[in-house]
């Protein structure tokens, strides 16, 4: 992959361009990310709401209807569910048990644990159970950076 960064004054705005041979799951990839970089959702707490962008994200824990962001040094409440966050953010956040979702920009390392299981543990210091189930995806979206 080539990068290209043209200055161009007359613009108002930045532009990205993505230039390509075919429309395959690493340009769609690429084009959801770039996509991120500007979003940003409401969340809430201590009855006050904040906007962050995705990228604050370190991980999305569900526990029984409520959804809660953890971020470096806070942790929020959202009205989205699991399954929103995971559809409005795939190429960032990734689920990695029932109720977890994780950023995987944010993982600072991993090890096996019990019964196939692993666990993250995030540039935050915090730890996460990743489930057995979800451990081939884990180690696809990182593209066996970890081994």
């Amino acid at each position: 992959m080539k990068i290209k960064i043209n200055v161009l004054e007359e613009l108002d705005d930045i532009e990205v361009i993505i230039q390509a041979k075919e429309i395959s799951s690493e340009v769609k990839n690429i084009e959801r990310f770039i996509s991120l970089y500007d979003v940003s959702f409401q969340v809430k707490k201590d009855q006050r709401n904040f906007t962050i962008s995705p990228r604050e994200v370190y991980y999305v824990d569900a526990v029984d209807h409520d959804v809660f962001i953890y971020t470096k040094d806070d942790v929020y409440e959202t009205s989205y569910k699991l399954y929103q966050l995971e559809e409005m953010f795939s190429s960032l956040l990734l689920r990695v048990n029932k109720n977890t979702l994780v950023n995987i920009k944010k993982i600072d390392s991993f090890k096996s644990s019990l019964n196939g299981r692993m666990e993250a543990e995030l540039k935050n210091k915090d730890k996460i159970v990743i489930s057995r189930m979800y451990v081939s995806k884990l180690k696809e979206a990182l593209k066996g950076e970890y081994r």
